[in-house]
């Protein structure tokens, strides 16, 4: 994790920006999950996992400000761009840690992640998912957006290449696509079936795709 923390610090500056030439479904991959939120007032605290900058905390923030959040993520320079996102609001506070390597020490109602589980190995995943379950409040939900494997070699391939040409089109300056295309060797895509096998596991008893844009997914959880 200590390579996706240098990688993430040194984007940091530039990461927001970036965001919607690198997510070409941006609004709907960040915005798919509201309507489940919306409709549970009784949520009352969030726990961001590899909250980076504060984007997808943002989303929910703009729906639900009556809510408490806390960021985490392993990056210090990505927090202090949260930090800066969310300056005078009370309700916000963050921990930098490595989210794959400790427990979640305190229970949330909701517990939220956006490109970030895709970082680990599939055991490590697996981990994770049993934490985050364990960290909710019965009745809590778990949503997971993030890069996923094709269910094929051939879909999976379309998805990668696909997306490759899409930033190559995009106004992103060439140094930027670079690093870009440098980080995504990190990547450890899992296919969808067997992360919500793993979520099932971990103990969920509802679980589901709310979202798919190619190989961009919005997984949701139900702990009951």
């Amino acid at each position: 994790m200590s390579t996706i923390q240098d990688q993430f610090n040194r984007v940091s500056k530039n990461y927001d920006a970036q965001r919607r030439y690198l997510i070409p479904c941006f609004d709907d991959f960040y915005q798919s999950c509201l309507p489940l939120v919306a409709e549970r007032a009784a949520i009352k605290n969030v726990l961001d996992i590899g909250a980076g900058t504060g984007i997808f905390s943002q989303t929910i923030y703009q729906q639900r400000p009556d809510l408490h959040f806390t960021l985490m993520d392993i990056s210090g320079d990505m927090l202090k761009v949260a930090r800066e996102r969310f300056a005078g609001l009370p309700n916000f506070k963050f921990i930098e840690m490595d989210f794959s390597a400790n427990p979640i020490a305190e229970k949330y109602d909701l517990i939220i992640s956006a490109l970030a589980i895709h970082h680990l190995e599939d055991e490590h995943k697996a981990v994770l998912y049993n934490r985050v379950y364990q960290a909710l409040k019965p009745g809590g939900l778990f949503i997971n957006a993030d890069q996923v494997e094709g269910r094929s070699a051939g879909f999976d391939e379309f998805y990668k290449s696909n997306w490759k040409e899409t930033v190559n089109r995009s106004e992103l300056a060439p140094e930027a696509i670079e690093r870009a295309f440098e980080r995504i060797k990190l990547d450890k895509f899992a296919r969808l079936e067997t992360q919500l096998k793993m979520l099932e596991t971990a103990g969920f008893n509802d679980t589901d795709c709310i979202y798919k844009y190619h190989n961009f997914v919005v997984m949701a959880a139900f702990k009951a």
